[in-house]
């Protein structure tokens, strides 16, 4: 393996870049400002075995859910859209409750449907199925 010097040539403002930002002001009211604290919430280790039944959350969010096919997967109008038709699959008896819509919008889990149905990121979609807390 090729090693490369060090640049050596810096420009002075900028010897300093990689300095630690804990003590930074400046950082700290960044991270004030975009997370309304300056260290995000934890998630708890257990948030998997807390999620809501995939079964109950569908059936409240999910227009015209039809019962479930022989491998758990229930018919939907699909939220992300201007739908008529059921285009919307999820799966009701996993532990994740995936879902995908055949219209174009994709798929993921019962925490990517509530992220983008919500507008939230993932911790916040996290915290807000875990009941608003951790």
């Amino acid at each position: 393996m090729i090693r490369h010097p060090r640049n050596t040539n810096a420009p002075a403002g900028r010897q300093g870049a990689s300095i630690e930002r804990k003590g930074n002001p400046a950082y700290v009211a960044s991270l004030s400002a975009l997370y309304g604290s300056a260290k995000p919430a934890r998630i708890p280790g257990n948030w998997r075995d807390r999620m809501p039944d995939p079964a109950a959350y569908y059936g409240q969010h999910v227009a015209k859910l039809g019962k479930p096919n022989g491998t758990g997967w229930a018919q939907g109008v699909c939220p992300f859209h201007d739908d008529h038709n059921k285009s919307l699959s999820v799966c009701i008896t996993g532990e994740r409750g995936g879902w995908r819509c055949f219209a174009g919008c994709g798929g993921g889990d019962l925490v990517g449907f509530h992220s983008r149905l919500r507008g939230l990121d993932f911790r916040a979609a996290v915290r807000d199925l875990l009941g608003g807390g951790a």
